[in-house]
């Protein structure tokens, strides 16, 4: 199979996706490029699979060329999509004696170019019902592949408000590290959108998703299936009932102060939670936090003994840009409290 591709994320994940892109590597993507703060383009020879697995994007479109001018050249964009559905990406959504359905989006000259593409290929306009969907991005004109749209390669849940971005989880959790045996804990679990993610690496995690709210926990719940080894319980994020340093990974999406709460609240609760964080923390602990209240955080931070902020990564979602944020022990409390080694008998 031979195309080029283009991945779309969100602005800030771009370069972990481009990191996940080189980790494949040749001969599957002989070559990549960085074209925008938000999606990768690449060359594709060989299986898709790879590709389809990665979850660090939302979008996956096949590149019909660049975007010259105040409308897109017809001929060349039938060309280009003929050509991927004789040896790319395409070729893979032919169904038996079915044409392949198509929608163009709200570009200029779109009735023309949607002409073109029925008469030339013989391809179905199905606005409603698309396999392919023609759009641009920037300088490009790109056929976007609904298979492998982010709703539709992501798991169905249940979702309440503020929900986290499926594409931002799987960044938090790549940030997150986890390792075999660790005991994962979302102490803002919501509908449980990270412990899904948490669970999608393949690790033997023990996850624990905790909240305050009922209502948050009961949609939780109907998407504990796609977390079976996961715990649920309500507890405050500033009392967890977990001893003290058992819990290696904290992942969390802290209520912005927006849409969910309100910034006089965050003043009390994020200090009380940081502090809450240290006392539950693993030695060599990590914790991924996302939130928009972010000069709050970095305060609350700073005001914890024994944590550090390791790393800050602004991405954006839903309107807003949050930052996700990397928090440690400091090296001073790792050496303190790291187990003495017992002398020989």
């Amino acid at each position: 199979m031979t195309d080029s591709v283009h991945l779309e994320g969100v602005s800030g994940v771009a370069e972990r996706l481009l990191q996940e892109c080189h980790d494949i590597g040749k001969p599957t993507l002989p070559s990549i490029s960085l074209t925008y703060p938000d999606s990768v383009v690449a060359s594709l020879e060989g299986p898709l699979r790879p590709l389809a697995q990665l979850r660090l994007y939302s979008a996956f479109s096949v590149v019909l060329g660049p975007w010259e001018g105040g409308a897109p050249d017809h001929a060349d964009a039938v060309e280009a999509l003929r050509a991927s559905a004789r040896h790319g990406v395409i070729g893979l959504l032919a169904e038996e004696d079915q044409p392949i359905r198509f929608r163009v989006d709200a570009l200029p000259d779109r009735d023309t170019l949607r002409s073109a593409i029925e008469s030339g290929l013989n391809w179905r306009n199905a606005p409603r019902d698309w396999q392919v969907n023609i759009v641009r991005r920037g300088k490009l004109l790109l056929a976007q592949i609904g298979a492998l749209y982010f709703s539709r390669r992501f798991p169905e849940m249940r979702r309440i408000p503020a929900s986290t971005n499926p594409v931002v989880a799987a960044l938090l959790v790549r940030l997150l590290k986890p390792r075999d045996g660790d005991v994962v804990w979302d102490p803002f679990c919501g509908a449980g959108t990270l412990l899904v993610e948490a669970a999608h690496t393949g690790h033997e995690l023990t996850l624990v998703g905790s909240d305050v709210s009922t209502d948050a926990l009961q949609a939780a719940r109907g998407n504990a299936p796609l977390f079976p080894t996961g715990t649920l319980l309500r507890a405050d994020a500033a009392a967890l009932p977990a001893r003290d340093r058992t819990v290696d990974r904290v992942l969390a999406n802290l209520p912005f102060g927006k849409r969910v709460g309100s910034h006089a609240t965050n003043q009390h609760l994020y200090p009380r939670f940081l502090g809450e964080l240290e006392r539950v923390l693993a030695t060599e602990g990590r914790a991924v936090l996302l939130t928009e209240d972010k000069r709050l955080l970095r305060a609350s931070v700073e005001a914890t003994r024994n944590v550090r902020l390791l790393r800050e990564v602004t991405v954006s979602t839903g309107g807003l840009h949050p930052g996700v944020f990397v928090v440690e022990r400091t090296r001073a409390a790792r050496r303190r409290n790291k187990p003495r080694a017992q002398a020989a008998p």
